[in-house]
């Protein structure tokens, strides 16, 4: 298990230089994907029953960020994140 501290140390180490600070005094580089790490731990603290609003404050990272993983992890089953550029295929 890995505690706030260390997920957020470990993103803070890992972007640092172009990172910025959200409101909850996490760090992030706008335009990039969260690691692995932390979208792991977002999924494994909603299915041991934490609320997303307690995730986001846990971790430091944006409510809508948390909601926006757990999404896609329920709908899809991947943790990854969508691709970044490129167009979208036509749907009929």
């Amino acid at each position: 298990m890995h505690s706030g501290w260390e997920v957020s140390n470990f993103v803070i180490s890992f972007q640092a230089g172009q990172a910025g600070v959200n409101q909850l005094g996490g760090v992030f580089v706008n335009g990039r994907p969260l690691p692995d790490i932390v979208r792991r731990r977002i999924v494994e603290l909603a299915l041991m029953g934490v609320r997303p609003c307690d995730i986001s404050r846990q971790l430091l990272v944006s409510h809508g960020c948390v909601s926006k993983i757990l999404t896609r992890f329920y709908e899809t089953g991947s943790i990854r994140p969508g691709s970044i550029g490129g167009s979208k295929t036509k749907r009929r």
